[in-house]
């Protein structure tokens, strides 16, 4: 059970968002992203993830026979890990993707990815560790009679995803609103933008329902509360049929 639970939450979020993120032609575009530049983003997630008591190990995807593009993730649901993995090969539709993002942005960015991947981690862990189905099941869910096979059957299926999707998203703009405060808008407007310009393609990451009224809120993070906690309070605050 454990190893397929595993296996089903590898996921190809970093792709996922850099999908969604601002597309321009700056005057001095980024490269395609490094080694030191995926792991240096995971670092600065991982400060975030350590706070929430989540250990984030780090891996080369390839060397461990894993061929998503960018970044990906995995709950260790032995050790209560986020496995992050990277993967620096260079993707055709990234490698478009990345000159349209100034040089200066991708640090920011790229650790905007690694928040959307551990926010994937910390979703799981309440399901799959804690079982608290009550904060992580969307309307329409019973959590009283949730178990873990049934959650996992709910995700493999796709029924989920575009509801776990938006906190990961979510919490990736929260990130950028405390990172970058003073060009917090203009990222978080092209996220939301590219996410409903893509809706025809990918309809499940659709996030942009939620990302818009979020960002119309000004949503701030409360002093006492972690980005991801508030992450899952706006998720349902701000959900579509909210």
């Amino acid at each position: 059970m454990k190893t397929c639970i595993a296996t089903l939450l590898l996921l190809v979020c970093g792709i996922c968002l850099a999908q969604a993120l601002p597309r321009s032609q700056p005057e001095h575009p980024a490269a395609y992203p490094t080694e030191g530049q995926l792991r240096t983003a995971i670092e600065s997630a991982a400060t975030l993830a350590h706070a929430e008591r989540l250990e984030v190990e780090i891996f080369d995807a390839r060397k461990a026979g894993l061929t998503q593009p960018l970044l990906g993730a995995i709950l260790n649901v032995d050790t209560g890990s986020c496995q992050i993995f990277y993967n620096t090969k260079p993707e055709d539709g990234l490698t478009q993707y990345f000159e349209t993002i100034a040089a200066n942005d991708l640090p920011v960015l790229l650790t905007a990815m690694a928040v959307h991947e551990v926010a994937h981690c910390i979703e799981y862990r309440e399901a799959y560790i804690r079982k608290r189905f009550d904060k992580v099941l969307p309307p329409g869910f019973s959590s009283d009679r949730m178990t873990v096979q049934g959650y996992m059957g709910a995700v493999e299926s796709g029924t989920l995803q575009t509801w776990v999707e938006a906190l990961a998203d979510i919490a990736s703009v929260l990130y950028l609103k405390q990172a970058t405060p003073e060009h917090w808008l203009n990222l978080a407007t092209g996220v939301a933008a590219m996410r409903r310009g893509l809706a025809h393609k990918w309809p499940e990451h659709d996030t942009s329902p939620w990302l818009y009224r979020v960002i119309a809120a000004d949503a701030n993070l409360p002093g006492n509360q972690s980005l991801f906690e508030t992450a899952f309070e706006l998720r349902w605050r701000y959900r579509p049929s909210g």
